[in-house]
């Protein structure tokens, strides 16, 4: 059974630290370079795809974009 959750917009991120086996963590680096996205976009994406709540606005680059 599946349960929705609200996240309100003054809701704060949380640290998530977790050791995976480097071929992953390879693969994350050359995935996240291919999209031009960062890791942390790509694991929130594989997480949404997996079923786990996550806020559509939760899956942004939150880097700074220079001017081209």
């Amino acid at each position: 059974m599946k349960t929705a959750f609200a996240q309100s917009s003054s809701e704060v991120d949380e640290y998530l630290q977790i050791q995976v086996p480097s071929v992953t963590k390879h693969h994350l680096e050359v995935r996240a370079a291919e999209t031009r996205e960062p890791i942390r976009v790509v694991v929130l994406r594989a997480l949404k795809a997996y079923g786990v709540t996550v806020p559509d606005e939760a899956i942004s680059d939150r880097r700074k974009r220079r001017p081209a």
